[in-house]
């Protein structure tokens, strides 16, 4: 795995640096260099993730680790940053109702003006079973179906090419390692792949309603490889120092499934995908100082047999940074 993770971080930087040498004095909306190098950066962050199975999926459960909110610095280098935060205590009651989860996150990304790319690393451990309609009662269980042993590995490469970079910069919407000056959008592609693997264990704890997920689905451990090209839009609205972007991308994929269940059957099969990436930023940007907010949502859908299955990730920020 690191040395797929080290030749795709060596490949985006070669093209990267090929496609992004449209000097400044080209462009018809003015962008403003930022001179100093170094970014360091406080994150709060409040990821939501769950995987989910059923048939339809509103019927289904989902599968979700404890909510933890997390902290963590972010430091960026020119065009190179990465993020690593650790989660906070939440309380016993929680605990006991949801389980433990451990968790790790990695994210390394780059931005340039016409061309990104983010590279994440995700394992958790520990999750707790719940549907939509538990999750939005107001009365909910002393005890949720818990499944402790429960490992979810979720890796990929996210890509970014915008099409008109004079009136759109993904360095200044999701960087703030320049200014953009001026309102604008582009239309762009964002080609992904993505490494999702499941085993959900042998241990399975009862909640305390009669009428909660009682066992295991026949899903014993499974690989998913999931390629494609999503199409979508980014707008960046400027007002002064404030800016405020969304971005939203769709579009179809292929997922090589790879599944070993309960029963002790083994199959491997190809199925349709499809991709959602939404990200939105807002907040302040200095010479010196920013300051803002960032979200994410990040889905994959697919159908494994007669059982559909998605990814999802749900991540807020919060974020001051100070330049040096």
């Amino acid at each position: 795995m690191g040395k797929i993770v080290a030749l795709l971080l060596l490949s985006c930087q070669i093209f990267a640096s090929e496609i992004n040498e449209d000097p400044e004095v080209e462009l018809d909306i003015p962008f403003k260099k930022i001179e100093h190098p170094w970014l360091v950066e406080a994150v709060l962050e409040l990821p939501l993730y769950s995987f989910y199975l059923g048939a339809p999926a509103v019927d289904g459960v989902a599968y979700v680790p404890n909510f933890a909110p997390r902290l963590g610095p972010r430091l960026v280098y020119r065009e190179f940053g990465a993020m690593i935060t650790f989660s906070l205590p939440i309380p016993e009651l929680e605990k006991y109702r949801r389980g433990d989860s451990v968790q790790e996150n990695f994210i390394f990304n780059s931005y340039w003006r016409q061309f990104a790319y983010d590279i994440f690393y995700q394992r958790i451990q520990g999750f707790y079973v719940s549907s939509p309609f538990t999750e939005l009662s107001v009365r909910k269980p002393d005890r949720y179906p818990q499944l402790p042993d429960t490992r979810v590995l979720n890796t990929g490469l996210n890509l970014y090419y915008v099409f008109n970079p004079k009136s759109y910069s993904l360095r200044a919407a999701f960087d703030q390692q320049e200014f953009q000056l001026k309102s604008g959008g582009s239309w762009l592609v964002n080609p992904f792949f993505t490494h999702f693997e499941i085993a959900l264990g042998q241990i399975f704890i009862l909640g305390s309603s009669s009428n909660m997920l009682s066992s295991l689905p026949n899903v014993a451990s499974g690989r998913f490889d999931t390629s494609g090209i999503a199409v979508g839009y980014g707008y960046t609205y400027i007002y002064g120092h404030r800016f405020l972007t969304f971005q939203g991308a769709w579009g179809p994929g292929f997922q090589l499934q790879r599944l070993r269940r309960g029963d002790g059957g083994e199959s491997e099969v190809g199925s349709f995908a499809a991709k959602l990436n939404v990200n939105l930023a807002g907040g302040w940007n200095y010479t010196d100082y920013v300051a803002g907010v960032k979200i994410l949502v990040d889905s994959l859908w697919a159908r494994v047999q007669d059982t559909q299955l998605s990814s999802s990730l749900v991540s807020g920020q919060v974020f001051f940074g100070r330049r040096f």
